[in-house]
């Protein structure tokens, strides 16, 4: 019967550590966001109501599972910054929370997007590139859509 070290007990720590880090990352940080018909467009209701300026919209359907369709936009301000907005709407629950976990399924680096992921109601909401003015200024009008 050998006897461990407390090199060795930090280490078995460490390693647990490393490999539950990122499942409670996920799970602390992602709200859940009820399923909930939204009616109209969300992203282009927030464009309008902050005075963004839509420069494309065209229709899109993203290939997975439960997909119905949605819109992808070109959005850019005042100051000429510009983002890339894709919505997509899913027929339930499972299948937008089963593209929700594909999408942090990605390594980063190896394929990860470099956008921002939001989910409001039927919908998801992708922005290109992540850390924009813009987002910031949609941002709350969109999180206003997320309760019922």
């Amino acid at each position: 019967m050998s006897t461990y070290t407390r090199l060795e007990i930090g280490l078995f720590i460490l390693v647990i550590m490393v490999v539950l880090l990122p499942f409670i990352l996920i799970m602390g940080i992602a709200d859940a966001s009820p399923y909930h018909p939204i009616s109209g467009e969300p992203v282009d209701e927030a464009a309008q109501a902050t005075g963004i300026t839509v420069a494309s919209v065209r229709d899109s359907t993203w290939s997975l599972p439960g997909a119905l369709g949605g819109k992808t936009y070109v959005l850019t301000d005042n100051t000429g910054e510009t983002v890339t907005v894709s919505t997509q709407s899913f027929d339930s629950a499972e299948s937008r929370d089963a593209a929700v976990r594909v999408y942090h399924t990605q390594q980063v680096g190896r394929g990860m997007p470099v956008g921002s992921l939001v989910v409001i109601g039927q919908h998801l909401i992708y922005v290109t590139p992540a850390h924009s003015n813009i987002l910031e200024r949609l941002a709350p009008l969109l999180k206003q859509r997320i309760s019922p």
